[in-house]
């Protein structure tokens, strides 16, 4: 094709990928963050070893993935849906990555041991990084690390631009409801800002003028998405600046996470020498996703 469709997006480069069982699969993820961090593999292996994780699907179980935080006392809980797939694997670090989270912050009060949103997915998608690297460094396949590098990439758009997207429609749009009007008049707005989000990159079908009327986010927990883009956003960078020097990072990277919700987030941030307002420090984030492109495209 010349030109992608907005449908074409998600679409995957490579079908190939490789079956793994849990067992398999805890230890990868647990030997990529003993490499990181002994505490970090401690931490989830504390998780795995009390029994506080439910690994396969069943009957009368809900579909996806979550960590449970119930008291500072009391060792998170983990939910999964482990079917064997790489992108299971990667949800198993991720998930652990908020328990490990959680046990780093259970020195607080239980009011303020969880995250606020815009650290909530510091340490998960941290552990999802750790794993991607790890295992990108021991695949020989060149067609399964295209299919993990494109996978990655569209995730990384999905969970930067696309969320930063849902919260500049939201802003315009609530602006706009207060002087009224109707959901077409919506819609047209949200299809002005996907056109300004993918520029002359994409043909869009009309019919995606009516996205935002199933975004359950926009409804149920309003300007919530941005959580999503910052988070990722400082974990790419806290990724890229541990890789230049494991040894500072790792005690700035630790600081952060046993601050939890005690602080505003640009406090606990600029508490671990972070300047928010700085465009290097974001930068480091977009380089990481430069470094996966290059690396496909040498593929």
């Amino acid at each position: 094709m010349k030109k992608l469709s907005r449908f074409d997006v998600y679409a995957p480069l490579q079908k190939k990928d490789k079956k793994i069982d849990f067992e398999e699969a805890k230890t990868i993820v647990l030997k990529a963050l003993e490499e990181f961090s002994p505490n970090f593999s401690k931490k989830a292996e504390k998780i795995i070893n009390e029994k506080h994780i439910d690994v396969l699907p069943n009957k009368n179980k809900i579909g996806g993935a979550f960590c449970a935080t119930v008291a500072p006392e009391i060792t998170p809980y983990v939910l999964l849906n482990f079917t064997g797939k790489s992108r299971d694997i990667s949800t198993l670090a991720h998930e652990l990555g908020h328990g490990i989270h959680s046990l780093y912050a259970n020195k607080n009060y239980p009011s303020s041991q969880s995250a606020n949103l815009p650290l909530a997915e510091t340490a998960s998608t941290l552990a999802e990084l750790i794993l991607f690297e790890k295992m990108m460094e021991k695949e020989t396949d060149k067609e399964i690390k295209k299919a993990w590098l494109s996978d990655k990439m569209a995730d990384a758009y999905a969970t930067i631009c696309r969320q930063n997207y849902f919260i500049k429609f939201e802003i315009k749009a609530h602006e706009a409801i207060e002087k009224g009007l109707t959901a077409d008049d919506l819609s047209k707005i949200y299809f002005k800002s996907l056109k300004e989000q993918f520029g002359n990159s994409l043909s869009i079908d009309p019919l995606f003028k009516y996205e935002w009327s199933y975004i359950s986010h926009i409804f149920e927990s309003p300007f919530y998405c941005y959580a999503y883009n910052f988070g990722e956003l400082v974990s790419y960078a806290l990724w890229a600046n541990y890789k230049k020097d494991p040894k500072i990072w790792i005690k700035i990277i630790e600081k952060i996470l046993e601050s939890g919700g005690s602080q505003d987030p640009q406090i606990i941030l600029h508490n671990a020498k972070i300047d928010i307002c700085c465009p290097k420090f974001w930068q480091d984030s977009f380089s990481t996703i430069r470094d996966w492109q290059e690396k496909l495209e040498s593929l």
